[in-house]
């Protein structure tokens, strides 16, 4: 069995500690606001929502390859998403999602439509797509 929980800022090396060990990309920043899935070993999974200007990003989405194909990516960012949005109710929520898991992001709620991106966000995913990532930016609103 396992819980979803937001980490306070005070916790965000214990995430990095996860990223790293699992080889992840990525670091939390104090300004983050992250989420992670612990069981009785401790975290299995992580995303990060990341302040990009006046906008949100899904980051660091994340789950150790022992847990994969139990739905525990989808129980993730559902929660965080619906954390952030009681809270952010008109703020929409970011994603440069791998373009092999965009039917995934699509199930939970993100669209791919054309929508003009924030000039900070539009100028990231150049950078990104720059480096041959195959990405394709999505939103949840």
């Amino acid at each position: 069995m396992y819980n979803i929980e937001r980490l306070a800022p005070i916790m965000t090396p214990l995430v990095n500690k996860f990223y790293d060990a699992h080889g992840a990309r990525g670091r939390a920043a104090k300004h983050d606001l992250v989420w992670v899935v612990k069981d009785t070993t401790g975290i299995i999974a992580a995303c990060r929502l990341q302040p990009v200007a006046e906008h949100w990003l899904l980051v660091g989405v994340y789950v150790s390859q022992s847990w994969r194909g139990r739905g525990i990516a989808k129980a993730l960012i559902t929660d965080a998403l619906s954390q952030f949005q009681g809270a952010n109710p008109h703020s929409p929520v970011y994603t440069f999602a791998y373009t092999h898991l965009r039917s995934f992001y699509l199930t939970l709620g993100f669209c791919d439509k054309a929508q003009p991106l924030p000039d900070e966000l539009a100028s990231r995913l150049a950078s990104y797509l720059g480096q041959n990532r195959q990405l394709v930016a999505m939103y949840y609103a």
